[in-house]
């Protein structure tokens, strides 16, 4: 009994002690880890502003935008913003663009007083899902179902819209967008609706979508769940419930570039300055984030935020603060407030 009981001590202290970190070839100490409260059971998207040290958490279901300082502090609460659903910052991070699918208009926030200071109608019945900026136009998703599609708001003296920019029933919903610097006069949009898990290069620099390339199912992806771009702009990653891996693709004409492994079921992805993936899954009970190196086969870090806590890294959940030194994590379930997990890496 006394050897049962002895093995059932060091088994426990065994758990423990990988609950936080787990092994993984080259591994490096458990990082530390800040962890705060958010007033929200749901987020849509998560926007990092370098100039102010803040983080932006939208939630679609209240209308608002939680902010929060890069030591995951909530300082303000942004409310009247009608299902907020995605984000996105000027490059000069004086305004934060707001997609209202509940509004059907984008709104523009001023970062240094938190006042709506523009609300630019996208029409009756399109709500706005998804952002992305090129070159002072926000392009956004709209629509529902095989009536979805692209469409700009040219800003300026005058601002523009300009709806269905796309040949009708291009998307089976609004599909989820990203552009970069690192890649001028793009926009990436990836089906997050169907088994199709299309993914389209467009080239907008003529102020009309222009397909460069496209794939379905690239890697085997199917409805994808998070999108992002390398630093440099070459590499994409789309990320999808299955196949149990993060997959990058190389952006020129989207085939597997390389092969991340991690578990079931991906759900999360963000790219730090230097290159380093945060490769996150859903995953209840056990790790939630692999960390590797640009190109790495094996995580050097495997992080679980909520040991034994039953919650989730939520779709979509990840971010870098721009010095690559923190990850930015949100945590959750049905009817629990999020969690923000701020990883010193």
């Amino acid at each position: 009994m006394r050897r049962i009981r002895l093995r059932a001590v060091l088994g426990a202290l065994l758990l423990a002690l990988f609950a936080v970190v787990g092994t993984a070839p080259g591994a490096t100490a458990a990082p530390a880890v800040t962890t705060t409260t958010l007033p929200i059971e749901y987020h849509a998207d998560m926007a990092v502003d370098a100039v102010h040290q803040r983080l932006y958490i939208a939630d679609i279901v209240t209308g608002s935008v939680v902010v929060t300082d890069f030591d995951g502090r909530v300082t303000r609460t942004l409310t009247d913003l009608p299902g907020a659903a995605d984000l996105v910052l000027s490059p000069d991070a004086r305004t934060l663009y707001v997609a209202l699918s509940h509004g059907d208009a984008i709104a523009a926030v001023d970062t240094a007083t938190y006042r709506t200071t523009a609300r630019y109608a996208t029409g009756a019945g399109t709500a706005p899902l998804r952002m992305a900026w090129v070159d002072g136009t926000l392009w956004f998703a709209y629509g529902d179902q095989w009536e979805s599609n692209l469409g700009s708001l040219t800003l300026g003296a005058q601002p523009r819209v300009r709806l269905a920019q796309l040949p009708e029933g291009t998307w089976p919903g609004p599909p989820m967008l990203v552009s970069a610097p690192s890649a001028p006069g793009l926009v990436i949009a990836a089906d997050q609706h169907s088994t199709a898990g299309t993914v389209t290069v467009y080239d907008v620099t003529s102020g009309t979508p222009v397909v460069r390339t496209t794939q379905n199912n690239p890697g085997g992806i199917s409805d994808v769940g998070d999108l992002t771009l390398s630093p440099d702009g070459r590499t994409l990653f789309a990320v999808s419930g299955a196949p149990y891996h993060h997959l990058a693709f190389r952006l020129a004409d989207l085939s597997v570039d390389h092969i991340y492994p991690t578990d079931a079921y991906p759900d999360a992805v963000a790219v730090a300055p230097d290159g380093t993936v945060a490769a996150g899954i859903d995953n209840s009970y056990g790790p939630d984030v692999y960390l590797f190196s640009a190109g790495a086969d094996a995580p050097s870090q495997i992080v679980d935020l909520d040991p034994g806590s039953g919650l989730s890294l939520r779709p979509h959940g990840l971010a870098w603060s721009p010095d690559g030194g923190r990850l930015f994590a949100l945590t959750g379930k049905y009817g629990v407030a999020l969690t923000l997990h701020v990883t010193d890496v």
